[in-house]
């Protein structure tokens, strides 16, 4: 089962219609500020942390996400806002841009032997960004899989986990997008 913590994204729930509801595997919801309550009977096998309004700093309540980081060893894939909370609960630290970014941007890729790009042969692709704030520093113990004009870290790793983060959004971003949420729910036995 695919665990989805929602921070009132718009983009995720959209994928939800176009793209989760086709698939064989069972996905559950649960709002940012919800306690996450599981049967017995299901078993995590990987969480998305959706984008959405505000930063890890605000006095928003962004509990269900930072339960899911810390209490299920599975694959993680945080989309912009869930990409700044993983920053910032491994000690990275956000910054705010000068300018709100909502463009399909280029994005370069410095790891395309990472699984999270199997079937890109290139290293350049195109992702919707949607955000006002940026990770300035990266948490330890992570690398840098991508950047952009804008963000020096757009795609980073955890080192030993497969806890993946995008600055941008695959979810919302054509066939190139597609393919990496495919790849990340194949890491995840999914797919």
């Amino acid at each position: 089962m695919l665990l989805i913590i929602d921070n009132q994204s718009t983009f995720i729930k959209k994928f939800k219609r176009n793209f989760l509801d086709e698939q064989d595997f069972e996905y559950r919801f649960f709002d940012h500020n919800q306690h996450i309550q599981l049967d017995e009977d299901e078993q995590v096998h990987g969480i998305i942390l959706s984008g959405g309004k505000g930063n890890p700093y605000e006095p928003l309540n962004l509990t269900a996400n930072f339960v899911a980081l810390n209490n299920f060893d599975v694959p993680i894939m945080g989309l912009c806002l869930g990409f700044e909370i993983i920053a910032v609960a491994h000690g990275g630290r956000i910054k705010k841009l000068e300018n709100y970014r909502h463009l399909k941007d280029k994005i370069f890729l410095n790891r395309l032997n990472d699984p999270i790009f199997d079937g890109f042969k290139k290293k350049e692709i195109t992702l919707q960004e949607k955000h006002s704030f940026y990770v300035s520093d990266m948490p330890k113990n992570f690398e840098c899989l991508a950047y952009s004009n804008t963000c020096k870290y757009e795609i980073i790793k955890h080192n030993t986990l497969p806890i993946y983060g995008f600055q941008a959004h695959p979810e919302n971003s054509d066939a190139e997008g597609l393919q990496i949420m495919k790849n990340f729910f194949k890491i995840c036995g999914l797919l």
